[in-house]
């Protein structure tokens, strides 16, 4: 089983494609707080969360890399190591529309399912360690707004053969499909 890490980068982010901006929780009604690897939108000069399921309200931005106070100033000595669902801080997000990200998927996904888009299901974070909570499923059927793609499996979750395809809370490796600064495809 894949842990429940949010979305981790599968290589290093060029700098060029990061950038520290202001960020506000809870902005899509649903309660919901940024930590590290959370995906989110960009609203009126803003960072969001983004929405999770199919056709979500916004497009993707980017993926949380770090999470600070108003002050600019990490999160060492505080409680809560995320912004709390109606605060606002500053995140360091790559933006990065062709950066992928290791995430767990939810649902059974295999070699059958490359290709094929996901939408993403949010969890709450580990408010404890800054860790998000954010993970992908794989929906019935595709539709453009749907936020990724899965373009790998894990190879850990293959070792019963190649081919043999996983089961639930897999890893996976997606790719944006629909991000602010790319156009999407169902």
């Amino acid at each position: 089983m894949a842990a429940l890490n949010g979305l981790t980068p599968s290589r290093q982010p060029v700098a060029d494609w990061i950038r520290n901006l202001p960020a506000a929780a809870n902005t899509n009604g649903a309660g919901q707080t940024i930590a590290k690897g959370d995906a989110v939108a960009y609203v009126n000069g803003v960072i969001v969360p983004a929405s999770a399921g199919q056709d979500p309200t916004h497009p993707g931005f980017g993926v949380v890399l770090a999470v600070y106070t108003t002050a600019n100033r990490p999160f060492t000595f505080q409680t809560n190591k995320i912004i709390v669902s109606g605060a606002v801080g500053r995140v360091d997000v790559c933006f990065d529309p062709n950066q992928t990200y290791i995430v767990r998927c939810d649902t059974s996904a295999g070699p059958s399912n490359l290709g094929k888009n996901a939408v993403l299901a949010v969890s709450a974070a580990n408010a404890v360690t800054g860790i998000s909570g954010h993970s992908v499923n794989i929906p019935a059927s595709s539709s453009i707004n749907d936020l990724f793609k899965i373009i790998n499996i894990s190879p850990f979750d293959e070792l019963a053969g190649k081919g043999t395809g996983g089961g639930a809370n897999n890893g996976v490796e997606v790719k944006w499909n629909r991000h602010l600064l790319h156009a999407a495809t169902a």
